[in-house]
Formats: structure tokens, sequence, C-alpha cells
């Protein structure tokens, strides 16, 4: 089950931007994919995340200030996040791109709206 950046609001302690801010700052995540600019819209980019310690996968889109955030569980349990060798696992890579595009279909309008960096 994901969990929205627009509910709780993102300066909310528990909503998955600020979650995921905080594991940034803490080093306590795996950047799987950083400012992968999408074909149509370059000025948007998606960035996924792992975090071991909750084996949860973060998605977020954005385009220059403007940032949306969701996460949802990894489908994975065995081999642990941290102990995957090659990288993102194929399991975690659909589900995450499948998150990127509901968080796109979302959140398209205001991504597609927002001042291009």
């Amino acid at each position: 089950m994901s969990q929205s950046s627009s509910n709780p609001p993102p300066n909310d302690a528990t909503s998955p931007a600020a979650r995921l801010e905080q594991h940034l700052r803490s080093k306590s995540c795996i950047a799987y994919e950083e400012n992968l600019k999408d074909r149509e819209y370059p000025f948007v980019t998606c960035s996924i995340y792992g975090a071991p310690k909750t084996n949860e996968l973060f998605v977020r889109l954005t385009n220059g200030q403007i940032s949306f955030v969701d996460v949802t569980q990894s489908p994975l349990l065995y081999p642990a996040m941290a102990d995957r060798i090659f990288g993102m696992d194929v399991a975690d890579s659909q589900v995450a791109f499948g998150l990127a595009e509901k968080l796109w279909e979302k959140h398209r309008d205001e991504l597609l709206g927002a001042p291009q960096p």
C-alpha cells in the first residue's frame, strides 16, 4: 500500500516527503535512481530510493522547486534490501516505476505547470 505526500501535509513528519528527507539526511537509504529525465518532458525527473530498515521504496517526481513523493513496501523480504548486491531488484523496479506512473497521473498538471528550472 502506498502513502501519498499530499495526505498528510508534506511538512508533517509522517509524510512520505518528510520521511524521505529524513532518510536522505541520515544517509539511511539507497539511491537506486536519481534525477532520471522523462523522455517527453526532460524538465521532470524521477528519483527512486530504498530504505533498508523499513524495506520501503520511495519515489520522487520533481520539476524545479516542486516535488511529489510517495512510498510503498518492497514486495521482497529476501534477500534484505541492504544485501541486494546488484542494486534494485526487478520486482522493486516494477513496483517503483508503477508508483511513479501513479504519481505522474495524479500530479501531471502541477508538474507540467511548474516553472521549469
